[in-house]
């Protein structure tokens, strides 16, 4: 190193001044002086290094080439004023943030499962979006896309779509929702479903069985694709498609009797109606289906329908799994009016319970409060009867000490006026006397301690009595809630069992009166 000192000084200062080695600002600029802006290797994996990144001379359109942004903030956003024409395909973002202003929005095969949008925007101003390749199970919320012109969320997670969310887009004109795991497309049962600038529709590659439009207005629809799902028939007539040119059919479970009808109505069509795909040669043999025409088809009817039956005895099955559903229909009404019955009837007993539960409650608050006034009654009593035990007890001390007192004098004083008259005085007899008074002084004050002591102890039991009875009081209380929240409860289950035997009644009619209409 010491023969090469210029070299050792370079290495130093690539290494401090490396932005992705020395943790400083990162600055992004166009490498391409064409009409794109692109950029390459930005990766901002924290918030940051969003923070402290800058973006110099970045023009519109803006394309970032690669790199990692997990998650494309605001504040990214925010250092992207300029641009209102943005790709940032295959960058590994997770979550996308969307600015009002942005008009054309490409985030395709990313990992996107999160779409946020500016709160405070009222009307977006994007005319394309495409978020295809994504792991978006619900789309965000559309109405203020009002100039969207183009929407393409193809392979993402989508498991049902409500085509009235798509109302607001009254300038839609290309909508594809392909290949997702779609099983429900709805719409608004009342209400037309209009769209009239939507030229291109696609729902291809889903898991689609039926598909509803007889609501749908789409005066402008030029390209219907279907294709690739497990649809045996479309609700509705294709004269609501009156510009219709194409209608892409292939790889579906079709009814062989739907598909002709179809046929016919193209024929007679003015003009020779729209254009039809086909299936593969092979599919219809591979897959044990008829071929109608161009496509593959299963026969739709039974007995009697003039075509090949593939299913043979399987129908004679249905019709036994028929009877079956109906005695279970029959069975399941029984049972919950049997059910009902007992479950009111344990209503009622419970709240007969609740009833008799409050008037025991209410009478032993009633005796409580009674109670308690006799406690306090007996407390000031009892206070009474101290305060006069007390003061007797000191008085009579004081007298007992006072004739001590006296008896000790008088005893000197007769002692000396004894001894100065008449001589030597029977000292025995006058301490016997002495001693009686003071045994009688002393078992009175006993006697009196001791009934002082009774009444405290009085005092204490009724204390011990009366918190006795609030904890019996609480505990009847406790109870009471307890068979209350026990009454809601079997209510809530009573409610809940009701709503699911009508769901499963509703739903054994359904799959009764499906498996009729098959036999039919």
């Amino acid at each position: 190193m010491a023969a090469y000192p210029g070299v050792y000084f370079s290495v130093i200062v690539l290494c401090l001044f490396s932005p992705t080695r020395a943790g400083l600002f990162q600055d992004f600029k166009c490498y391409s002086w064409s009409e794109v802006c692109r950029l390459k290797e930005v990766v901002l994996e924290s918030e940051k290094e969003i923070t402290t990144a800058s973006f110099s001379n970045i023009r519109d359109p803006l394309v970032i080439e690669s790199g990692t942004i997990p998650k494309f903030s605001e504040e990214l956003f925010s250092k992207l004023s300029a641009v209102s024409d943005l790709t940032i395909d295959r960058v590994g973002i997770k979550q996308l943030f969307v600015r009002p202003s942005l008009l054309h929005l490409s985030a395709v095969g990313n990992a996107i499962d999160t779409v946020v949008l500016d709160s405070e925007a009222t009307v977006f101003s994007m005319l394309t979006l495409h978020l295809s390749h994504n792991k978006l199970t619900s789309l965000p919320p559309l109405d203020r896309f009002v100039r969207l012109m183009t929407l393409v969320v193809d392979h993402n997670l989508l498991t049902s779509i409500d085509m009235g969310s798509f109302g607001p887009l009254s300038n839609l004109r290309a909508l594809s929702l392909a290949h997702n795991l779609l099983l429900t497309v709805t719409s608004p049962p009342d209400t037309p479903m209009q769209l009239i600038k939507l030229r291109r529709l696609s729902f291809a590659g889903n898991q689609l069985a039926m598909l509803d439009i007889r609501t749908w207005e789409l005066d402008s629809l030029e390209v219907f694709n279907v294709t690739g799902n497990s649809l045996t028939r479309i609700e509705g007539s294709f004269t609501k498609l009156p510009v219709l040119r194409r209608l892409e059919l292939a790889r579906n479970r079709w009814y062989c009797e739907w598909l002709m009808m179809l046929y016919t109505e193209t024929e007679a069509a003015p003009g020779g109606g729209f254009r039809l795909d086909s299936d593969e040669p092979d599919r219809c043999r591979d897959e044990n289906m008829i071929t109608s025409h161009h496509h593959c088809c299963n026969p739709a009817g039974a007995e009697g329908s003039g075509l090949v039956d593939i299913f043979g005895e399987k129908w004679d099955e249905l019709k036994r799994l028929s009877r079956l559903l109906d005695t279970l229909n029959s069975t399941v009404a029984n049972g919950s009016a049997s059910v009902n019955r007992v479950l009111n009837t344990q209503n009622a007993s419970l709240s007969t319970q609740i009833a008799n539960i409050s008037e025991t409650q209410r009478e032993q608050t009633a005796q409580l409060r009674e109670l308690e006034r006799g406690i306090d009654r007996l407390k000031d009593r009892l206070t009474d009867l101290q305060s006069d035990l007390k003061e007797k007890v000191d008085r009579l001390s004081l007298e007992v000490n006072g004739r001590w007192n006296d008896t000790i004098a008088d005893s000197g004083e007769l002692s000396n006026a004894t001894q100065m008259t008449t001589g030597p005085t029977n000292w025995p007899a006058v301490a016997s006397e002495n001693e009686k008074n003071l045994s009688r002084l002393r078992e009175l004050l006993v006697t009196t301690t001791k009934q002082f002591n009774d009444y405290a102890s009085r005092t204490f039991e009724q204390e011990a009595l009366v918190k006795s009875q609030r904890e019996r009081i609480d505990t009847v209380q406790q109870e009471l809630d307890k068979e209350r929240s026990n009454g809601k409860q079997m209510q809530q289950q009573m409610d809940k069992l009701v709503k699911t035997v009508d769901l499963i009644y509703n739903f054994l009619r359904e799959v009764r009166d499906g498996s009729v209409e098959k036999l039919d």
